[in-house]
């Protein structure tokens, strides 16, 4: 987006707040009041940068399950706000509200100087960003520098469950070993236990197992938004430095039992075989009746007795009871 755009006379847009510190972990909402005559076409976009303006975007694996925007009208007016929660340093910077009217207008707010004070994610090493250290598979590798072994390659969880990944790497003199988780593609954010989003749900290996060639990663209480690309980077005390291939982990949301469909094709196999077992216990039981009923053909059968009955005795014998 040109920064320069968006001059045209009488259409001005009040920025609020012009400036705001926040710290680390905490959320910001900024508001934009424009005038706007027709309530249908108004396109509100919001931006992040002074020379080079980059459009906020819900979907980015930075921003994701962070952002929200929001756009309401009144006689006239309207405000459009977006909320960034769970800062992080690297959110500090100028941001911008865009406002595109139908006629092709465009206006832009007067700006927010955003500060994020603390420090939610820790600066990542010169030799772990990716756009140094290409890699390509599941074994990742510097060029003269650390070979980096991760696994799985790709993972597919559902919401709710714990993943686990791994990484090995060589470490014949057992020198202390750092070890960074990294997440997205593009991006270069690492996986800090600290940060809200992540607080109670992160685990990683111990010092001692990392000085063994060891690194883990497992992530409890999965969330759709776990879904994403994840790297290891290892940086040892002797200077050499490695990143795994990554691991692609795809977090699908939980059947629902409420609405029974996919949960109910699951589980049709055993409800078949119980439905099976049910019925035909039901018709050995009527069986069983039936045969109850009938005479048994040992016994003569005498009208005058009645079916299943003992005859009565022949003159001149004695029947013992």
């Amino acid at each position: 987006m040109n920064p320069s755009c968006c001059n045209t006379p009488g259409l001005g847009v009040q920025q609020l707040p012009p400036t705001a510190s926040v710290p680390a972990g905490g959320s910001i909402t900024l508001s934009c009041i424009f005038h706007n005559r027709n309530q249908t076409g108004t396109q509100v976009t919001w931006a992040r940068g002074s020379r080079e303006a980059v459009v906020l975007d819900p979907a980015h694996p930075f921003y994701q399950g962070r952002l929200a925007q929001s756009q309401r009208h009144q006689q006239g007016r309207a405000e459009a706000t977006v909320t960034l929660s769970e800062l992080m340093e690297r959110d500090s910077g100028l941001y911008h509200c865009y406002i595109t009217y139908p006629q092709g207008e465009q206006a832009k707010g007067t700006g927010t100087t955003l500060t994020v004070m603390g420090r939610a994610v820790a600066e990542i090493p010169a030799g772990c960003k990716r756009a140094l250290v290409p890699n390509v598979g599941v074994s990742g590798q510097k060029p003269a520098g650390l070979r980096v072994s991760q696994e799985p390659g790709s993972l597919n969880a559902t919401a709710g469950e714990n993943m686990t990944l791994s990484c090995t790497f060589q470490n014949r003199h057992g020198s202390r070993a750092k070890v960074l988780w990294l997440r997205g593609s593009a991006e270069d954010l690492e996986l800090d236990s600290n940060h809200p989003f992540y607080r109670g749900r992160l685990r990683v290996s111990s010092l001692d197992e990392n000085r063994q060639g060891k690194a883990t990663l497992t992530l409890a209480e999965l969330q759709e938004r776990d879904s994403a690309l994840y790297q290891c980077c290892i940086k040892l005390d002797r200077g050499e430095t490695g990143m795994g291939g990554g691991t692609e982990l795809r977090v699908k949301r939980r059947n629902q039992s409420a609405t029974g469909g996919r949960e109910l094709c699951r589980d049709s196999g055993p409800l078949f075989h119980r439905a099976v077992i049910s019925l035909s216990l039901v018709v050995l039981f009527s069986l069983g009746i039936i045969l109850s009923l009938r005479p048994w053909n040992g016994v003569p059968v005498d009208p005058a007795v009645g079916a299943g009955s003992k005859p009565p005795p022949a003159p001149g014998l004695v029947t013992l009871i």
